[in-house]
């Protein structure tokens, strides 16, 4: 344990303290510094006590430093420690153990809303830290010490936050229609916007591996219709035992082959959007054309046409999207450092960039688990009904996650927030030549400060540099 006795701040380095906390303390006339009692900014509760000084933690009535015509009384009764010029009774940096009977007892109730980070561990509830202060040899050695030092900020802290958002189709509620064969839109036969039912024609297509296909469709028929008739004489024939049971079993499995030849042929056919009355057309008319019409699956709005009129599209290539107008999505790219913000289910708003004052209420749907390495930001969607704002796909705006103001906190440069080993501390200026290590719990950073949730009051001067 830190602080036992009195030591020079070298031996407090070497001890174990990190030298990037404590370099305060390297800067005394004899090189000291100096354990002294915490002024009640640690974490916990302390309950009141009848006679009790909280700040330097002994009784009321004994304290030499509230009451310095105490100091003769201690000394005419030999309890007076002149190295730390305190009461022998009270020194605690002589005597690390020491309590009083009126001492109020720490309580630590769970924090429910801590969350751990590697970052920010919890801080130790009752540690040296507590006790410790840097005493200078005067003011004049700490000015020479150049210690930068800056206000701890008095703000509201808010959950608030913006990104850009653009709008998007639902794309549970939409599909894509597709061909299986490169091919191009002749013409159009149906507009953007326009709600049509399963099986309507939205285009017609032209491809040059359309009559290939529906050839060995056409052949695959024939041979299917030739082995039938086969497989109907043979079966005939096996009845009346004129054929052997190999030479019945030979005329089915042929039979069976060319019905499995049929069936993917077919379903070629189908994939390309043809469909059973069109099939039945080229059976029954046996003539093959480049042409046929695209029909949707399924019914909807026409969300998009996107293949261009005469371009020849490769197979699998999106031609036209079908889905619901009034569902839409707003997908945002949020700031890493944001990101912890939202939450599935919350209400945020959403601002075209043409017109910012008209919002519309959106619904948290979906938060990324994952940052994009390039752009440090990651993928935020909502959704939205498109009833008060008239929304387009596409379009581009602002999502706005709506301030919640939090408990009044305090915000210190980054640069002021240490690491001793057990808690996270700020160095707080109380007097031209005395600093204490604060323990503080911070809450999130940003934009070059931390916010610190407690330990800290505004207006305290801490030390930067």
């Amino acid at each position: 344990m830190f602080y036992r006795r009195y030591m020079p701040a070298l031996l407090l380095v070497t001890a174990g303290i990190t030298s990037a906390s404590w370099a305060l303390g390297a800067f005394g006339q004899n090189g000291t510094a100096v354990a002294k009692p915490d002024d009640q900014k640690t974490e916990g509760k302390h309950a009141t006590a009848p006679d009790w000084c909280a700040e330097h933690r002994v009784p009321e009535s004994e304290c030499t430093k509230c009451n310095p015509g105490l100091i003769q009384t201690f000394k005419a009764k030999g309890d007076w420690c002149n190295e730390h010029q305190l009461p022998e009774s009270h020194d605690r940096i002589c005597h690390p153990g020491l309590t009083f009977a009126q001492e109020p007892k720490i309580e630590s109730p769970p924090d429910e809303t801590y969350k751990p980070s590697i970052f920010f561990p919890k801080n130790e509830a009752r540690c040296a830290t507590d006790d410790a202060i840097i005493q200078f040899a005067s003011a004049e050695t700490a000015e020479r010490a150049g210690l930068t030092l800056a206000p701890a900020l008095d703000v509201n802290e808010a959950a608030s936050t913006e990104a850009p958002a653009e709008v998007l189709f639902d794309e549970t509620r939409s599909y894509a229609i597709t061909t299986t064969v490169p091919a191009l839109v002749v013409r159009w036969l149906a507009e953007p916007g326009q709600n049509v039912s399963a099986g309507q024609a939205l285009a017609e297509l032209e491809s040059p591996d359309m009559p290939r296909l529906q050839a060995d469709f056409l052949e695959a028929a024939l041979e299917a219709q030739l082995r039938e008739q086969e497989f109907t004489r043979s079966d005939s024939l096996g009845k009346r035992g004129l054929i052997s049971v190999a030479e019945a079993q030979q005329v089915d499995g042929q039979f069976r082959t060319a019905q499995a030849r049929l069936f993917g042929a077919r379903a070629l056919l189908e994939a390309c959007g043809v469909n059973q009355n069109e099939i039945q057309l080229i059976q029954s008319s046996r003539a093959v054309t480049p042409r046929w019409l695209l029909r949707a699956s399924r019914g909807g709005a026409l969300l998009e046409r996107k293949a261009s009129l005469g371009e020849l599209l490769t197979a699998g290539s999106i031609l036209a999207l079908v889905g619901d107008l009034s569902v839409l999505w707003i997908e945002a790219h949020v700031r890493e450092s944001d990101l912890s913000l939202f939450r599935k289910g919350q209400t945020v708003e959403f601002a075209t960039d043409g017109d910012a004052l008209e919002k519309v209420n959106g619904r948290v749907i979906w938060v990324a688990q994952f940052v994009d390495p390039v752009t440090r930001s990651a993928t935020v969607r909502a959704e939205v009904a498109n009833a008060t704002l008239d929304l387009k796909a596409h379009q581009f705006g602002r999502l706005v996650l709506p301030a919640s103001l939090r408990a009044a906190t305090v915000a210190v440069p980054r640069d002021a927030v240490q690491w001793e080993g057990c808690c996270n501390v700020v160095f707080v200026r109380e007097a031209p030549d005395r600093y204490r290590p604060h323990k503080v719990t911070v809450s999130r950073g940003d934009r070059g400060y931390y916010n610190i949730s407690s330990g800290l009051h505004a207006g305290d001067m801490v030390v930067v540099k």
